[in-house]
């Protein structure tokens, strides 16, 4: 049971726990109530039953030794792969239709059905390029399948031979990123809009392409678009360089001004002429460079300082005017102050602000509900949508909360993040079916293939470049790279990769069942070192038996990591085939040799004792298709072997972990066809990998910030106050209140305005001049598991209201623990200050939930809060 105490300027007085009610004044201090319920567990989330931690912290419904984030990504990939193509006769190009149009339905059992497209709904075109470049090029890393860059060609030579403005447009041969006017499968027609934002998410898109396949045809293209933003944009101080739209007179919200105005969207337009930079392209006269420079000032001189107004970070989405904080450019501007984190020396403290304020912004419509479940925030795109759909956005911003706390040392990002993603990956099914519902069924997955495919790629390989720790246990995977990876081969005891390049600072991180022997770059042996200050790779044992391995290869491109590998390997002569399948030699293939056949109906089978499998495989021009069986059962998604322009050996043509250990038996049929780009029907079979090793899969239960967490409500400064004792205390920015859908809560609840008379007897008056009022709201402070105190500060503002609007009850997890508290009153008038502090709190569903309500008609209020643990856990009372 907490204990309390309080403290005025008036005098002191310590209030002790009781076993009956104490009143002191007209204030009811209640130490005894029943429990009461604070909303923050559910018995089923999504599509399964809730599973919780000890701590009562969500924990994965999945409980293979993959773990839940790579099961996710394997049934989002293998939805893509088996995604149904559509031809040349009925499409400017042959390719999967989701490149195309983005409509889809999937039963419960899986069965992919394509809806008929609209011209309106081919607005996200755009939208779905950024993804599908991002994603694919990430996974191709991670898992070795080279099933992604015919993928990556089509979409890249869609968009340039169908949706690029004509030669005398004012944006000349530029991207028509918002295609509303169609038409889906074929050219765009006049009229759709440019988006510019969206058109710079097309240009790194393109830069990633060429990268992947060195076709300079995508870097022309990039730098063409880069040349256009150059002369478009506005170089007058403190204006902004873009508008949002280059055709607003083709959009309805933009005719009347606002709709154009650029905001945090000009933060992809950063990224993408960064990287024309990176690569060395600085256009005519420094053009590029000069017009990245306008974007940066206006980031920093006219956004970061409005960080709370809540359309800073909004006027992005495509289908509507969005004057609203978006998660799309909530994550583009963190991930931008963490790229640069030299021109933006206040990162640490922009990056938290922000991101930490679209939970706040995001959980004000009653209709959605936004909250912590289970430990976990979970909220919409926005206020302004979409329902209970809570799925997707945590995930996607878990992704730069897991960087931001690599990057900033950062528990509090640490743990939220990984709550964030085990909760939104509740979603789905093996089948590939989303519930988004976090109460069950589908709002808006149901028709969205980026909701389906490649955004939980994106996003759960994301989250495990900056969390490798989590990642699958036992296998070996490359969890993140500072380039681009353009070649991988995941062979027994070696891991053979080519980066694009290697700039300063070229750092790789690998998830490896062994520990490596020998580590080279470009045929030079590295060093293990401890730290990673110059050349060499560092080794970080897990508990499993893996170890992360870093790598440092400044101006090397080609890596090797070799070591005693666990995994057992089959070359292609030791598989049992049946049919025609011939041998073909190459100096490049596992062994110097591949199977290989076209026949329809040949097999190649092996059987294997383990938890995991993989085919390795050759692709190229000629390459067809073949079905997987294991253990009879045909395997969702095919192997297909075609590769556009060039033939890539030892690739992993399928993979699958999370088995029963134990016997298993894996066969291929080849079907004798190819998709409708290739020339031919060839399967290439290399080798079979297997492993029987057994771990427990990690997911950081016990984890969070167990340090003082000290909040100012109201206070819109980027830096944090440091008070009397040096104690940082910042942003207050992770509650609830319901103002309503489409409401902003910081413009209603936050006093940002500070009172200016004194506050009397204490050092830190300014804890005191802003804060927050509505009739009713609510802080989550997420912690490690512990004791804490609480500490309330409070100084009543409004000397004028009715005394009978003031009085509000204050409730920790629940329970009432002061009631009918008049801060006027109690302080002794206004600008006087009043603390409350409550002992030996301990967090529920690992969170620390203090709801504050106010009497009939009015306004519950707070200053500032203090939640620090107690001296009982050892822990310090340093700020986080």
């Amino acid at each position: 049971m907490p204990s309390a105490s309080r403290s005025t300027t008036a005098g002191k007085a310590v209030w002790t726990p009781c076993l009956s009610l104490n009143l002191i004044g007209p204030m009811l201090l209640v130490f005894c109530a029943q429990p009461g319920e604070a909303a923050t567990s559910e018995g089923r989330y999504y599509a399964h039953d809730a599973v919780e931690d000890r701590y009562g912290v969500i924990a994965p419904w999945y409980q293979g030794q993959n773990g839940q984030i790579d099961f996710r990504v394997r049934v989002a990939a293998e939805f893509l792969k088996r995604y149904p193509w559509v031809d040349g006769d009925e499409s400017l190009l042959a390719g999967p239709h989701y490149i195309f149009n983005a409509r889809v339905d999937l039963d419960d059992g899986g069965a992919i059905t394509v809806l008929p497209a609209s011209d309106n709904m081919n607005g996200n075109l755009g939208q779905r390029f950024k993804y599908i470049t991002e994603s694919l090029s990430r996974y191709y890393r991670y898992s070795g399948a080279p099933v992604v860059f015919g993928h990556l060609k089509i979409a890249a030579d869609f968009l340039l031979e169908g949706y690029l403005t004509g030669e005398d447009h004012p944006w000349p041969k530029f991207p028509i990123s918002v295609p509303r006017k169609g038409k889906p499968y074929g050219r765009a027609a006049p009229g759709g809009y440019i988006q510019l934002d969206l058109a710079a998410g097309i240009g790194k898109g393109m830069i990633r392409v060429y990268q992947l396949t060195g076709d300079a045809r995508y870097l022309e293209a990039a730098k063409h678009f880069g040349d256009v933003f150059a002369a478009k944009c506005n170089h007058e101080p403190r204006t902004r360089p873009w508008d949002r739209y280059a055709n607003p007179e083709d959009v309805p919200w933009a005719k009347a001004g606002t709709g154009n105005v650029q905001t945090g969207g000009v933060a992809n337009i950063l990224l993408f002429l960064d990287e024309l930079i990176r690569l060395g392209y600085t256009g005519q006269n420094d053009a590029v460079l000069k017009a990245r420079d306008a974007g940066r000032a206006y980031l920093r001189d006219r956004l970061l300082p409005a960080w709370h107004a809540w359309d800073t970070w909004g006027r992005h989405y495509w289908d509507w005017e969005h004057p609203v904080q978006g998660i799309v450019t909530t994550g583009w501007v963190s991930e931008y102050l963490m790229d640069h984190q030299d021109v933006f020396p206040n990162w640490r403290n922009d990056v938290r602000n922000v991101l930490s304020l679209f939970f706040h912004h995001a959980c004000v419509s009653p209709k959605s509900n936004g909250d912590v479940y289970s430990g976990a925030w979970a909220y919409p795109e926005g206020p302004s949508c979409c329902g209970r759909s809570l799925d997707i956005c945590p995930v996607f911003l878990s992704r730069y909360l897991a960087r931001y706390a690599a990057e900033a040392g950062c528990p509090w990002a640490r743990e939220i993040a990984r709550r964030e993603i085990t909760l939104g990956f509740y979603h789905f099914h093996e089948s590939g079916k989303v519930e988004d519902n976090i109460d069950g069924g589908q709002i808006t997955a149901k028709n969205w293939s980026e909701l389906i495919g490649m955004g939980p790629i994106l996003c759960g390989l994301e989250f495990l470049e900056w969390s490798p720790e989590l990642g699958p246990a036992r296998e070996n995977h490359l969890m993140r790279s500072s380039s681009t990876v353009t070649s991988v081969v995941y062979g027994k005891g070696r891991i053979e990769y080519a980066t694009f390049d290697a700039p300063a600072n070229t750092v790789d991180v690998l998830r490896l069942a062994f520990p490596p022997q020998a580590v080279a770059a470009d045929g030079k042996h590295l060093s293990e070192r401890d730290g990673l200050d110059g050349h060499g790779y560092t080794i970080e044992s897990l508990p499993d038996g893996d170890c992360l391995v870093s790598i440092r290869h400044d101006g090397c491109t080609r890596i090797v990591v070799t070591g005693e590998d666990p995994q057992q390997a089959a070359d292609d002569g030791d598989l049992a085939y049946d049919g025609p399948w011939e041998v073909a030699l190459h100096s490049r293939d596992g062994g110097g040799s591949v199977h290989v056949a076209e026949a329809t109906g040949a097999t190649a089978a092996l059987r294997f004792r383990g938890n995991q499998v993989r085919v390795i495989g050759r692709v190229g021009p000629s390459g067809g298709r073949a079905d997987v069986y294991l253990d009879g059962v045909r395997q969702p998604a095919p192997i297909d072997c075609w590769c556009p322009a060039t033939t890539r050996h030892q690739q992993v043509l399928y993979h699958r972990n999370g088995l029963a250990n134990g016997p298993h038996e894996l066969k291929l049929v080849v079907r004798g066809a190819g998709n409708p780009c290739s020339e031919g029907s060839k399967v290439y079979v290399d080798a079979v990998q297997w492993s029987a090793e057994v771990a427990e899969p990690s997911f950081g239960a016990g984890g969070g910030p167990a340090n003082a967490q000290r909040m100012i409500f109201g206070y819109t400064g980027r830096k944090p106050y440091v008070d009397s004792a040096g104690n940082p205390w910042r942003p207050g920015t992770e509650l609830v209140i319901r103002t309503g859908h489409h409401t902003d809560p910081v413009a209603k609840c936050w006093w940002t305005e500070p009172t200016h008379g004194p506050i009397a007897g204490t050092p830190d008056a300014e804890l005191y001049r802003y804060g927050v009022h509505a009739p009713e709201f609510w802080v989550n402070v997420t912690v490690a598991p512990g004791t804490y105190r609480v500490c309330l500060k409070l100084a009543e503002r409004r000397a004028e209201d009715d005394p009978a609007r003031r009085p509000m009850t204050v409730s920790i997890h629940g329970r009432d623990v002061v009631e009918a508290l008049d801060v006027l009153a109690e302080a002794g008038g206004p600008g006087k200050t009043l603390d409350l502090s409550f002992d030996a709190v301990r967090p529920r569903n690992g969170v620390i939930e203090i709801r504050f309500t106010a009497a009939q008609g009015g306004e519950a209020t707070v200053q500032a809060i203090e939640v620090a643990p107690t001296a009982a856990d050892g822990q310090s009372s340093q700020g986080s």
